[in-house]
């Protein structure tokens, strides 16, 4: 084996200037290109499948930096691209799950043509985390690495009512599905035992896949803190408290519990929100907000360049993640990245990342427990701003370990590890 593994590395979605999935990947892509040698296939770095927005060319290599990276552009099938085209419109959503798995297939047969010009060390499915598909490319005589994955875990049923009576009904077909295919899908269970390791994204799912499928996994979240931690410490002290709300306005993402829990505040004066974000509930939340009578409390931007998050981030006080089932969403990183202390609900990545020297984590009850306890913290912030500075600086102590620059002895240990357990089993 030489020093510098080759990797072959599957990441659907990649991209250096998209967040999310598309950043997951570009992440992992700029801290091991130091370390190995990297060979990607990847099929969006766009709006949707098939485009290539973000890159000089859909196959290039990428020499900016140290360490080459090789991007392999896997173009969707015709069968995808028609099944596709009816997600782009709007008409059939869920036409994109059966144009992914048609992708994959191509990108098995990519990944073979590639195996059959070089050698490759070990293979990484990278993203995105959704373990639902889990591709083709376990299928291939090599060392396997898997995640992290997410997406074993259910709404959380006391939450319900967040949501409009068509998005219940899609929540109940949900959690059947998920609950049917975390059981019964031959492929993920197959997928998963193949795995020589493992990473799952929180350790609920880390808790699922032991306890359903009986795979150990390694927890990691599937992203991270970008660069150094940074405070801007000019803000201080926290009269009046300025939070900061990042996401799409809809239902699942919960902004209506902050909203009424700012209602319930004694002085709302005390507090600013900024809202970043648009979506379908924009004007019913800004009514709502009207209503209690704390709509000059909040102050809704709409989508911003990433510069004016960051720029906002670095003049707030705390940042309020009210999501209501999502694995670790990304604007966690960004705020703890900046020495932003973090009120969340108590579940799903938020679980594992917040501690209580920078963060409060509130019990998932029912949607009014919810805002009740969320306007029990905000007072108790009010009553004693010095502790969000107090949090403020405990981020750079306390979260140094979240940071992108160190996981790459954590994917290196993984990769050693998944060859040594590839040789035992062949020679087994």
């Amino acid at each position: 084996m030489s020093e510098r593994l080759r990797v072959l590395v599957l990441a659907y979605m990649v991209s250096p200037v998209r967040g999310s999935e598309f950043a997951v990947a570009w992440n992992y892509v700029e801290t091991m290109r130091a370390h190995c040698d990297l060979t990607v296939l990847y099929g969006s770095a766009g709006p949707h499948m098939g485009d290539v927005t973000d890159f000089p060319t859909p196959s290039f290599v990428d020499r900016h930096v140290p360490g080459d990276v090789t991007f392999h552009f896997v173009p969707e099938p015709p069968l995808a691209r028609r099944l596709n085209a009816l997600n782009r419109r709007g008409i059939l959503t869920y036409s994109f799950y059966l144009a992914y798995r048609i992708w994959h297939r191509a990108a098995l047969a990519e990944a073979k043509r590639l195996i059959t010009q070089g050698e490759y060390d070990v293979i990484h499915y990278v993203g995105p985390i959704g373990y639902r598909e889990p591709g083709y490319l376990w299928t291939l005589p090599l060392p396997y690495v898997w995640g992290p994955i997410g997406g074993a875990t259910s709404f959380p049923w006391r939450l319900r009512s967040a949501l409009p009576g068509r998005g219940q009904l899609r929540l109940i077909a949900r959690t059947l599905g998920n609950a049917f295919q975390l059981r019964f899908s031959g492929r993920v269970t197959k997928a998963l035992r193949r795995a020589d390791v493992l990473f799952t994204a929180t350790t609920e799912n880390q808790a699922i896949f032991e306890r359903l499928k009986n795979v150990p996994s390694r927890y990691l979240p599937e992203n991270g803190i970008e660069g150094t931690i940074t405070l801007d410490d000019s803000k201080f002290p926290a009269r009046p408290i300025r939070i900061l709300w990042i996401g799409s306005l809809e239902a699942r993402k919960g902004l209506i519990l902050l909203i009424e829990a700012i209602g319930m505040l004694r002085d709302p004066q005390q507090i600013r929100v900024d809202v970043l974000g648009n979506g379908p509930l924009r004007d019913s939340l800004i009514a709502r907000a009207a209503a209690l009578g704390v709509g000059e409390q909040f102050h809704w931007h709409g989508h911003v360049p990433r510069s004016e998050v960051l720029d906002l981030l670095d003049r707030s006080h705390l940042h309020v993640i009210t999501g209501l089932n999502e694995a670790n969403t990304t604007s966690i990183w960004e705020a703890l990245g900046h020495g932003v202390p973090v009120l969340t609900l108590d579940h799903c990545g938020m679980h594992d990342v917040v501690a209580p020297a920078y963060g409060i984590r509130i019990p998932v009850t029912d949607m009014q427990g919810c805002s009740r306890d969320i306007a029990a913290a905000l007072e108790a912030l009010v009553a004693a701003p010095e502790r969000l500075e107090a949090m403020a600086r405990a981020c750079a102590a306390e979260c140094d370990r979240f940071r992108i620059v160190h996981r790459s002895c954590t994917f290196l240990d993984a990769y050693k590890a998944a060859i040594a357990r590839h040789r035992a089993r062949i020679a087994g």
